[in-house]
């Protein structure tokens, strides 16, 4: 089955209702590599607690409508489906033990012509119980040879310039083999990350790490270089994909300070060479509102 663009285009995301649990905060954590040393101080309030810390970045796993993509009344290929772009806002902290309510949408699909893709951007805003909005996410997913449908084709915005210097800060964090197989459980269930064949048929020759596995560990390392922790100055975080991970890699989180307003980054497979995330900023809470 084809492409069916005036499906995705009408395509109606139930609301997704939940509440996060302390353990759902400390498999994140752990699902994206935090605890690996159970003696760091800094990182155990993470997986343990008492009092619980949560990572900024599990905004991007929470309230959202799993792997919408697989419905066959979409006809997308899943073996041709690739992660682009991920941007999430926070408007506070992320608070466990309240019921939150993830609004999604399909907010924009790009034609990139025959031979050239197409780009399914989806928002989702999750609120608290008064409404409020708690964070934003903003996602792109680019279909590999499923242009020239007959759409808007429009430049989508360029991405965070990397300086020219030396990084202020660089931070190597590991992989594990069974870091796909741990993080699928947060509710990402697509098989290119764990099925053999299915990634075969991608043209990978093992499964792949979600992208918004790499996107938490970068994710760890900005607030490990940046933050010293605190999740409160975590404001946005958003990146753009150049190739997948895979479980094992070493991942080198190169980080550039933007003055006052946060950081800039880039993200490489250390022991394959390859750029995993091209560009990527990051935002200071308090100066969201000057950007």
């Amino acid at each position: 089955m084809a492409f069916n663009h005036d499906v995705v285009a009408n395509w109606k995301f139930p609301l997704v209702v939940q509440t996060i649990k302390s353990s759902d905060c400390f498999l994140y954590a752990l699902s994206v590599g935090m605890g690996r040393d159970p003696l760091d101080r800094d990182e155990l309030p993470f997986v343990y607690g008492p009092e619980i810390k949560v990572l900024p970045t599990m905004a991007a796993a929470v309230c959202t409508p799993g792997f919408w993509a697989e419905d066959a009344r979409m006809g997308i290929d899943i073996t041709r489906i690739f992660h682009g772009e991920q941007n999430v806002t926070l408007h506070k902290a992320i608070p466990p033990g309240e019921e939150l309510t993830g609004h999604s949408r399909i907010s924009d699909i790009i034609d990139k012509g025959p031979g050239g893709g197409a780009i399914i951007e989806v928002e989702c805003v999750v609120r608290d119980s008064e409404d409020h909005p708690v964070w934003t996410v903003n996602r792109s997913a680019f279909l590999k040879g499923e242009g020239g449908f007959g759409g808007q084709n429009r430049t989508v915005s360029p991405p965070a310039e990397i300086p020219n210097r030396y990084p202020d800060h660089v931070v190597d964090l590991p992989t594990t083999g069974q870091q796909a197989l741990l993080y699928r459980l947060n509710g990402d269930f697509n098989p290119l990350h764990a099925d053999l064949d299915v990634a075969a048929r991608a043209g990978f020759r093992r499964p792949i790490l979600h992208g918004l596995c790499t996107y938490g560990i970068a994710g760890h390392a900005l607030l490990k270089a940046v933050c010293d922790y605190d999740v409160n100055r975590f404001g946005r975080f958003s990146v753009r994909f150049s190739a997948p991970s895979f479980p094992g890699d070493t991942l080198r989180i190169e980080i550039w300070k933007n003055g006052l307003a946060g950081a800039f980054f880039r993200c490489r497979a250390l022991e394959r060479d390859v750029t995993v995330i091209a560009s990527g900023r990051f935002d200071f809470a308090k100066s969201i509102s000057m950007n």
